[in-house]
């Protein structure tokens, strides 16, 4: 089942929209893609308003990514906007994302495309909710003084109300003379009150009164004022029946809500928070159940991963920030991207992965240097040892291979013994030095399995990425140096 998805595309290669369009379509999302290639068009197309996320190109021949950007955020649409080019390094991604970029992909690992389109338009969907609960919060905060009395301690007489008590308690009426608290407002626990009135001070949390025959909920405060020697009770009634409701959809979000004052205190947690966090409560200090600090980007908590999204805020009256934090699970997810491009034996990229990013090599125009790896004498290993040892062989091959090549190098399981590394940047001289240490580093580590003990080793055909190449081109030439390696008696690369 696919989703929609309105795509505004800012790119000048067809080529490189319909190869976009063909990865949302992997993904799962039937895309709508509108392309365009300056700016005005740009400026007329975020007019409409009318799209769900925002790819962009680094360099067009009109105009670029940092100007598209700008553009964007003079339109002050929400909107996912994420730069995928072959031409942005580690220092211009950085400086994209400060200006307001959400995410930036490499067109050579377009595989991250869908995920970081997943992942953005979710924000977007919570960035959403956040903000209508907090116009919520403070609609309910704004909308009157809370309602309050002013009790003779002596008698228990009502001598003034607030406009809004009578309002909301009375029916706009005036107090009978001689009533007290108790004959204007239905109390289930009166004795509660009372006890708040003879004590002088302190709050009676989520009271249940009754008002046109409904039962609603209030936090009850009182306070002492002494006037001309006679000693009231100002008595204010917080209805907090609606931050019921918000709680109750609160705990039917699957995320991980807390809601944290400026003192650093815990003001609310929701069911999902309180399932992480065993024996939270209101007003504890979140260093006695925070174990990160609100900078990180993701935590491991209970062998799970969970996004971590603290988004500041001001209660009203308030002149430091609270912070609403959300962790999001998303180990699942984590998962997902990890088996769709990765091996499930070695950990290595998968032949999938590797594909698109030779052929986004070759398309690009890039110097790499391309090298196809067969472990020797497999078969034997598998037919003397059994299939656990040839896995283990395997793993062990891949290990051994691992600790040499560079971060930068792509490194993948292609077939059953097959391997293959790409490395992206690279002259002849270059590679042939990193397979050098490759051999020496199998020379010099013997596979053990179950008492037994052998040398593994590797036949190799190594070539470059010549003007023009395509990635079939290098592949078969590549893959004829392997087979020359083999026939001249295995364990030898061959350059071509």
């Amino acid at each position: 089942m696919t989703s929609p998805l309105r795509v505004l595309l800012i790119e000048d290669s067809e080529r490189d929209a319909a190869r976009l369009a063909m990865e949302l379509r992997r993904g799962g999302y039937a895309a709508e893609i509108t392309r365009v290639e300056t700016a005005v068009r740009l400026r007329e197309e975020l007019a409409r308003g009318t799209f769900d996320v925002i790819i962009c190109d680094y360099v067009l021949p009109a105009f670029d990514a940092p100007e598209a950007l700008e553009i964007y955020r003079q339109s002050a649409v929400d909107l996912p906007f994420i730069v995928l080019s072959g031409a942005v390094g580690e220092e211009i991604a950085v400086e994209m994302m400060r200006r307001g970029a959400h995410d930036y992909v490499l067109k050579e690992k377009m595989a991250r495309l869908v995920p970081a389109v997943s992942r953005e338009l979710q924000e977007v969907r919570e960035r959403s909710a956040r903000r209508e609960a907090q116009t919520l919060f403070q609609a309910i905060l704004r909308s009157s003084p809370q309602p309050s009395a002013v009790i003779d301690r002596d008698s228990g007489r009502i001598v003034n109300v607030s406009d809004s008590f009578a309002t909301r308690l009375m029916g706009r009426q005036a107090a009978p003379p001689g009533a007290t608290l108790f004959d204007v407002v239905s109390f289930s626990t009166p004795e509660r009150i009372e006890q708040l009135l003879a004590r002088g001070s302190g709050t009676a949390l989520y009271t249940v009164y009754t008002i046109d025959n409904q039962n609603r909920v209030a936090n009850v405060r009182v306070a002492t004022v002494q006037h001309q020697g006679t000693t009231y009770a100002n008595v204010i009634i917080e209805d907090v029946t609606e931050q019921h409701y918000l709680k109750t959809a609160f705990d039917a979000v699957s995320d991980a809500v807390f809601v944290i004052s400026s003192h650093n205190t815990l003001l609310y947690a929701n069911r999902a928070a309180e399932e992480i966090y065993e024996g939270l409560y209101f007003g504890c200090h979140v260093s006695t159940f925070l174990t990160f600090s609100l900078r990180e980007s993701t935590v491991r908590l209970n062998e799970q991963s969970y996004e971590v999204r603290p988004t500041p805020f001001r209660f009203a009256g308030e002149t430091e920030s609270s912070t609403i934090l959300t962790l999001r699970n998303v180990s699942q997810q984590e998962e997902l991207i990890e088996a769709s491009t990765h091996d499930a034996l070695t950990g290595l990229y998968n032949v999938r992965f590797f594909e698109e990013a030779l052929t986004t090599h070759a398309a690009g125009g890039r110097s790499a240097v391309l090298a196809m790896l067969d472990l020797d004498f497999f078969k034997p290993i598998n037919d003397e040892l059994g299939h656990a040892a040839g896995d283990a062989a395997l793993i062990r091959f891949a290990e051994l291979i691992r600790d040499v090549i560079r971060p930068s190098d792509v490194f993948a399981r292609v077939g059953g013994d097959e391997f293959a590394i790409l490395f992206p940047d690279a002259s002849i001289d270059d590679a042939r030095h990193i397979v050098r240490r490759v051999y020496e580093s199998l020379e010099h580590a013997p596979f053990h399995y179950d008492g037994s003990q052998r040398l593994l080793s590797a036949s190799c055909g190594l070539g470059e990425l010549r003007p023009g190449d395509s990635a079939a081109d290098v592949k078969r030439r590549v893959d004829d140096a392997l087979y020359a390696a083999k026939r001249s008696g295995r364990g030898q690369y061959v350059v071509v």
